[in-house]
Parts: structure tokens; C-alpha cells; sequence
């Protein structure tokens, strides 16, 4: 037992005898030093360097002085110029001092129009070019309107689309015409085709008598709209012509833009061009009706639109050897020997079963049976073939004007006014 106790107290002595053996061994390593290098002084009197000096003589010579204001004087005020104020001058057409037409018969009273079949207006199969390519995806801005250069000129309507949009009618169902194969009833308008959503604009200024769709007015004598038509508004203009009122009618219609009873300025906006009511395509459909607004009462619009500048309207008669004009014939407008425009002469065919001729009226002027629209100023032949025998002719087509020429035969005398008994 006592020997264990000497061995225990023997182990604890070196055990220590180690640890302090251990930490003088590590304090004996020798001691490793880092020594930081202190930056290095310049004296404040000492030069500075070349680099330095070049640098700032280079900053000095391309500085900019900033100017020094003159704090006594005041500052600068632009003047100001008196305010301008434009006032939009309308020119209103005037009537024209004249012997009134007679007034016409009433009709008598009958039963409502067969209006089966077809009255569409197909998209054409071909685009009648121009002459020269400098006029193609060009369109002049039209005549200010009123227009008057001859006595019996009366272009005192806008046309219902704008410049910049297709302004060129249907070739082959022009007014007057009953379609290329003869199908359809007499066309009483122009149509104007171009995409569903193109502004249509009023003619002149007047108010909207109608603005709705035809098919609620097919039982309406004063107002003689068919359901073919669709979206329709009609306008009585605020001018008249020999004493007779002016109506303009526009048709198919995607959207109506007026109310009846509302007051519209030339060039209003007053429908959507759509494709409503018996049609194969989107285009308006224009109407002039003169001294009342009846189907029967229509008018060429091409002889009462304003044309574009430099370019002229063509009216003609054609007349048989038995001096009456001649229907539906073909009428070629040339020049150079290229074709321009063809048209046909206006047909008054009659109708079995029925009382009313499905007629258009001749111009009270110009008494035509042909109308060319839109023609550039130039020397032109027009030519069409009578009972077997061409017969040509060549003309001037002056500007702003229409110009009249007559073909045939022998020549129908021209209608004078009716005096008053």
C-alpha cells in the first residue's frame, strides 16, 4: 500500500516536469518580425513634378471661361406675339336664278315593289390602270366646293370619301347601268368600294331626314328607300338648284354616326363604310335625288361632286338615226390608243307587272346619257359603235368642268325650259 503511493506521487512530479519542459521549448522559437514600409515624405517646399505641371497647362489652355453675368442688368424676355385667331370661312352654294322645272305628276297610288333578286354590287375582276405609273397610290385633293365655271355646271358636293381613300366607282355598274350581263335593276348611284371602317362624310350642309336601316321604311311613300340598301342616312341639303331641294342618300353602312333631325357641315363624319344590306362587298353607295326624295328622282352624282384638281368631267349624249338616245351601249374614253374608261349609256327599260319605269333622269342641263368622272386634263378620243357604224370624236378635257360631246347620227334637240303658261 505504501509503495503504490510513492509510484502515484512519482507519475504526478513528471508530468509536470514535461509540461514545463514543453513550455520552455516553445518560448525558446525565435521571434518573427513584418516590418511595414512608412510612405515616403515630401517636403512642402519641394517642386512638383514635370508630369504634374504639363498637366495642369494643358487643363488651363482648354478650359472655357464661364461669362460673368451682369448682375445690374435684367433678365431677357422673349416677346410675345398677339394671339391669331382663324375663323373657318364657309362657302354655301347659292341658287341659281332660273325658270323652275314644271312640277311633276303625282304618281298614282299602287302596291309595293317586287324586290326579289339580286341588287349587289360584286367586287370587280380587274383594276383599270391608269395611263402613266407616276399616278398610281396618288389621289389630288378634289375642287373646293361650290363649283360653277359653266352655267350649267353644279359641282357643290364633297365626295363621301376621303382623298386619300379609294374615290374610283364600280367601271362596269356605273349609273344608269343594269349590271355587265344586264341582271340587275338600274343602278341610281355611284359605288364608292373601300375598306369596313372608312369614314363616310356628308356632301353638304343639311339635316338628316333618315337614319336607320332601309327595310323599315318599304312601306313608306315619301321616303323611298328599299331594304337593300342597309344602313342608310339621307340628307336634305340647306341649298337647292332652280328652285328644287337637294337630297344626298349613302348606303350599307357598318355604323350610323347622325340622328334624324340632326344638323351636319359639309365633310362631317356621318357613317362607317360597311357592307349591310344585298352586297358582295364593303363600299357606299351615293345617291343625288332633286325636288323630292324619291327612287325615281335620281340624279348622276359625277355631275355634282366636285372633281380633283386638274381633272375634268366627260358628259355625252349618244343619239340614234331616229335622233332618240341610244340604251346601253358601250362608250370608250382613249388616248393615244389606250383605253381610259369605258361606261354604258343610261337604260329606262320597263318593268312587267309593274306601273313605275325603273329609270335615272338625265341631267336638267346637260340632258346626258353618259358620264365619265375624274378624267386629268388632256386631249382624248371617245368613240362608240351606233347601229353597226363607229363613230368617234375627239375632245379637250379641260379642268373643273364637265365637257360635253355629243355622238350619233343626228343629234336630239336640247330640252328647253318650260315656260310658265
Amino acid at each position: 500500500m505504501e509503495r503504490t503511493r510513492h509510484l502515484q506521487g512519482l507519475l504526478i512530479v513528471l508530468v509536470l516536469a514535461g509540461l514545463v519542459g514543453l513550455y520552455l521549448w516553445q518560448n525558446s522559437q525565435p521571434e518573427v518580425l513584418v516590418a511595414v514600409p512608412a510612405a515616403t515624405l515630401t517636403p512642402a517646399d519641394a517642386p512638383p513634378a514635370d508630369w504634374q505641371v504639363a498637366l495642369e497647362t494643358q487643363l488651363a489652355v482648354a478650359a472655357t471661361p464661364f461669362i460673368t453675368p451682369d448682375l445690374a442688368m435684367s433678365p431677357y424676355v422673349p416677346p410675345t406675339l398677339p394671339p391669331t385667331v382663324t375663323q373657318a370661312v364657309i362657302f354655301q352654294p347659292v341658287e341659281i336664278k332660273g325658270t323652275p322645272w314644271p312640277t311633276a305628276t303625282p304618281r298614282p297610288t299602287e302596291p309595293p315593289l317586287d324586290l326579289t333578286g339580286p341588287t349587289p354590287v360584286p367586287s370587280p375582276t380587274g383594276v383599270l390602270l391608269p395611263e402613266t405609273p407616276e399616278e398610281l397610290g396618288f389621289a389630288p385633293p378634289p375642287e373646293q366646293v361650290p363649283l360653277s365655271p359653266h352655267a350649267n355646271d353644279h359641282f357643290w358636293l364633297m365626295r363621301p370619301v376621303d382623298a386619300s381613300a379609294n374615290s374610283a366607282s364600280l367601271f362596269y355598274y356605273t349609273f344608269g347601268s343594269d349590271g355587265p350581263q344586264n341582271q340587275w335593276r338600274v343602278h341610281h348611284g355611284i359605288d364608292i368600294p373601300n375598306p369596313v371602317g372608312e369614314p363616310i362624310r356628308a356632301g353638304g350642309a343639311g339635316t338628316v331626314v333618315f337614319a336607320g336601316n332601309g327595310g323599315e321604311l318599304l312601306e313608306t311613300r315619301d321616303i323611298d328607300v328599299y331594304p337593300a340598301y342597309g344602313n342608310v342616312v339621307v340628307i336634305e341639303h340647306d341649298f337647292g338648284f332652280r328652285g328644287q331641294k337637294i337630297f344626298t342618300l349613302y348606303a350599307h353602312m357598318a355604323a350610323i354616326l347622325v340622328e334624324e333631325g340632326q344638323h351636319v357641315e359639309a365633310g362631317d363624319i356621318i357613317g362607317l363604310i360597311g357592307g349591310t344590306g344585298d352586297v358582295s362587298g364593303p363600299h357606299v353607295h351615293m345617291e343625288v335625288r332633286l325636288g323630292e326624295n324619291k327612287y325615281f328622282s335620281v340624279y348622276n352624282p359625277l355631275l355634282w361632286i366636285a372633281p380633283y384638281l386638274g381633272h375634268g368631267v366627260v358628259a355625252g349624249r349618244v343619239t340614234g338615226s331616229d335622233g332618240r338616245m341610244v340604251e346601253d351601249i358601250t362608250v370608250t374614253l382613249s388616248r393615244r390608243g389606250r383605253v381610259v374608261q369605258t361606261t354604258t349609256t343610261y337604260i329606262q327599260p320597263k318593268q312587267l307587272g309593274q306601273r313605275r319605269d325603273w329609270h335615272v333622269v338625265p341631267d336638267p342641263g346637260w340632258q346626258e346619257n353618259f358620264v365619265f368622272g375624274d378624267v386629268p386634263e388632256g386631249e382624248y378620243e371617245i368613240s362608240v359603235m351606233v347601229d353597226g357604224r363607229r363613230v368617234m370624236r375627239t375632245i379637250t378635257v379641260k379642268a373643273g368642268t364637265t365637257n360635253f360631246v355629243l355622238l350619233g347620227y343626228e343629234q336630239a334637240a336640247t330640252p328647253q325650259p318650260v315656260q310658265p303658261g
